[in-house]
């Protein structure tokens, strides 16, 4: 059985441009909180009827297994136009 990741976020879209915070929580394990860093993208693709974006995200702190985090996330992701989303998630994470 897989481990089940939750993300929630809250998103303020500007254009093309927008700006989020959130958590990212492991299976009970934790969670860590992160915010934008500058703005993230959001636009057309060449791919029909999707849309394609990134942005990187400061790990402000955790809690659980990730208390006191910190540390970097890029999210390079595509959205369809019935809401299917894609996300590719790189980290770089430092616990104390």
């Amino acid at each position: 059985m897989g481990e089940t990741v939750r993300f929630t976020s809250e998103v303020v879209l500007t254009g093309e441009t927008f700006q989020e915070s959130g958590r990212i929580e492991y299976s009970g394990r934790g969670a860590v909180h992160f915010v934008t860093v500058g703005t993230g993208y959001l636009g057309p693709s060449p791919l029909p009827e999707t849309q394609w974006g990134a942005v990187i995200w400061r790990v402000t702190g955790g809690d659980g297994a990730f208390q006191d985090a910190s540390g970097y996330i890029t999210s390079n992701f595509t959205v369809s136009a019935g809401g299917e989303v894609v996300d590719n998630h790189y980290v770089r994470l430092v616990l104390p």
